[in-house]
């Protein structure tokens, strides 16, 4: 299984920003969408979503805070 740790002003690698959009269009496409909201302001595209405070916290917070442990398969209709 993979995870992918997100915080505030994380930068994403190819894989997790990949992972990440997957997700989110999973969760869009079964009703999901506050939860899809919260995942999506981590893509790159919402970096200016972060507040001053929050990225300060996801500094801080880093590495030891994670939202993890979703395993989310390629589906052939994934943006």
């Amino acid at each position: 299984m993979n995870a992918t740790m997100l915080w505030a002003g994380k930068r994403l690698s190819d894989e997790e920003e990949l992972r990440t959009r997957r997700l989110v269009a999973r969760l869009r496409r079964t009703g999901r969408h506050e939860l899809a909201d919260g995942y999506e302001r981590f893509l790159p595209e919402h970096d200016d979503r972060w507040s001053p405070d929050e990225l300060e916290l996801g500094a801080h917070a880093g590495p030891w805070l994670g939202i993890g442990g979703v395993d989310v398969e390629p589906d052939a209709d994934a943006a």
